[in-house]
């Protein structure tokens, strides 16, 4: 009796850890996916990541040494491949755009979140990078830390220039 109840205790754990264990699986073949893409982007640029972030569908890294930004990001429909020269740019804005959800409250929804860099020279066109966009993903997972995370960051390595 004693050792029937322990198996069967054993077995609802077992299935109750399943699908943690599963999960974190999956993030962590899903974030050395991204990570492998992004060294694949910098090596086609000749640099080195010296830091990076990994979102739900996105990883952003940065060559300290050449003064480039990486950004990669994979959705169902396409991949998203970008490499930036901080030395071009004069400055990098937050964008978010969204919804007010109740006109008495200070409720807000967010819709799209991205990074955008506006250019020194004036008739190259801004790039930004989207960390979010609300008809992809349907919540935000750590999308707003990352974003003012890495626009300290580049702030400052613009100010440098």
């Amino acid at each position: 009796m004693n050792t029937g109840t322990l198996i069967l205790s054993a077995f609802f754990i077992a299935i109750c850890a399943l699908p943690f264990i599963l999960s974190s699986r999956g993030s962590r073949k899903r974030k050395n996916t991204l990570h492998k893409s992004l060294q694949t982007l910098a090596n086609k640029h000749d640099a080195e990541i010296s830091i990076y972030d990994v979102g739900a569908d996105f990883i952003i890294g940065m060559d300290n040494i050449k003064n480039l930004v990486f950004f990669f990001k994979k959705t169902a429909d396409n991949s998203v491949e970008n490499c930036l020269d901080l030395s071009d740019y004069k400055d990098c804005k937050i964008l978010k755009f969204g919804k007010d959800l109740h006109a008495k409250s200070s409720s807000y929804a967010i819709e799209k979140l991205k990074l955008d860099f506006i250019p020194k020279d004036k008739t190259t066109s801004e790039q930004q990078f989207e960390f979010y966009n609300e008809a992809v993903n349907t919540q935000l997972s750590g999308e707003i830390q990352i974003i003012d995370t890495w626009h300290d960051l580049i702030q400052k390595k613009l100010a440098l220039n």
